[in-house]
Formats: C-alpha cells, sequence, structure tokens
C-alpha cells in the first residue's frame, strides 16, 4: 500500500511540474500551455494544465494574458483575479 501512495503522489507531482515548467513545448509537438489560476487556487489538479488554441478561454488583467481550462473560470478570475493570483498579482 505504502508503495502505491507513493505512486500516486509521484504522477501527481510529474504531470504538475509538467505542466508548471514550460509554456511550450514544441519538442513533442504538444503546444503552449499555461496553468489556470481558478482550478490551482481550488486544488483541482485535473485540469490546472491548460493546452492555450485559438478557442483557450482568455483574459488580461494588469497587462498580462490569463488562460482558463473553462468559461466558468475565466468567469470567476474576471470578477475578483487577486484571489487567484500569487501575492504581487502577476504570473509566479
Amino acid at each position: 500500500m505504502k508503495n502505491f501512495l507513493n505512486f500516486i503522489c509521484a504522477a501527481l507531482l510529474a504531470l504538475v511540474a509538467g505542466c508548471a515548467t514550460s509554456s511550450t513545448n514544441t519538442a513533442q509537438g504538444s503546444g503552449p500551455t499555461d496553468i489556470c489560476h481558478v482550478c490551482q487556487y481550488n486544488n483541482d489538479l485535473a485540469c490546472v494544465c491548460v493546452k492555450v488554441k485559438d478557442s483557450t478561454p482568455r483574459t488580461e488583467y494588469q497587462g498580462t494574458t490569463y488562460y482558463f481550462c473553462s468559461e466558468d473560470c475565466r468567469t470567476a478570475f474576471a470578477k475578483n483575479a487577486a484571489k487567484y493570483l500569487p501575492k504581487g498579482g502577476q504570473k509566479p
């Protein structure tokens, strides 16, 4: 059981770290990615990583473009952006 929990923790860490560390992954051809700050704030790890396409929900806040996994997350962010951003109000 302990090995299974270690495996799950390692898999989740690899998933989150892989998305958060690269905004583009041209070597694998998957295209640019970003983080849905609303899902990150809500600890919804299933949709933190967002593939950026022309149809990806987005908004501008203080001169920076933010991308979201859904229109609902975009709307929540637009209502109170400071709630979802790290201290300082900009992307890390």
